[in-house]
């Protein structure tokens, strides 16, 4: 869990609530585990991109001159790591040399970037849009609007996304197949992200240094969830 206000990393006891700080890295912004122990995150006007070995909370920076770094995102195999600029690019950055490529230009106004599982970047959008980029031919191509001011974006895997609405401080859901945007949590402060549990409860983290609980999010799709 990043702090944008303190630039600390935070580590969150989920059954007890109790936070120590890993590492701190200045107007940190986002963050994107590899599941091999250490976490990506991005620095939103330093615009650079560091690596976090979350066991020491040793810190290298592999990428710069990633402007405005808002969302980070890690592929499967941990070798390659995308990060969305909020001026409007996704680069995608080599783990291991640093090497920084654009991908695509001209996205409107972005902040959060999940992968799905067949080569895809959702990215949302501050003026309310969810976008898809192929990563392979680089085809942007728009799902869903009225999605508000979104920040965070996660995948459930089974077709939905959901996006934290800056503002209204709700969660999203988004049905990738046709677009339709319904309301799925409310009363979430001014939450900045999202991550999905693999049991179907969401993490929302916010500017007022709160982590939510949505038990069950994916699963109750025919009512609004409650936070806990």
């Amino acid at each position: 869990m990043s702090n944008f206000y303190t630039g600390a990393l935070n580590k969150v006891t989920l059954a007890t609530g109790d936070f120590t700080e890993v590492t701190n890295l200045g107007q940190a912004n986002a963050v994107a585990l590899d599941g091999r122990g250490s976490a990506y995150v991005t620095n939103l006007y330093g615009g650079t991109l560091f690596k976090v070995h979350l066991a020491t909370g040793l810190s290298t920076a592999v990428a710069d001159r990633l402007d405005y770094s808002a969302g980070v995102a890690v592929s499967a195999d941990s070798k390659v790591i995308y990060v969305v600029s909020a001026l409007g690019r996704l680069y995608q950055v080599d783990a291991r040399s640093g090497l920084r490529t654009e991908v695509v230009a001209g996205l409107d106004d972005p902040w959060g970037l999940a992968l799905d599982d067949v080569g895809n970047a959702y990215i949302t959008s501050q003026n309310g849009y969810l976008d898809v980029v192929n990563l392979s031919t680089r085809r942007i191509e728009r799902i869903a609007t009225g999605t508000g001011d979104a920040y965070g974006v996660a995948l459930d895997g089974a077709g939905f996304a959901y996006t934290s609405t800056f503002k209204n401080g709700s969660i999203l859901r988004v049905n990738l197949a046709n677009g339709q945007v319904t309301e799925a949590a409310a009363g979430l402060g001014n939450p900045t992200s999202v991550a999905l549990s693999k049991e179907g409860d969401a993490y929302v983290a916010n500017t007022h240094g709160i982590l939510w609980k949505v038990e069950d999010v994916v699963g109750c799709q025919a009512r609004v969830c409650s936070s806990s």
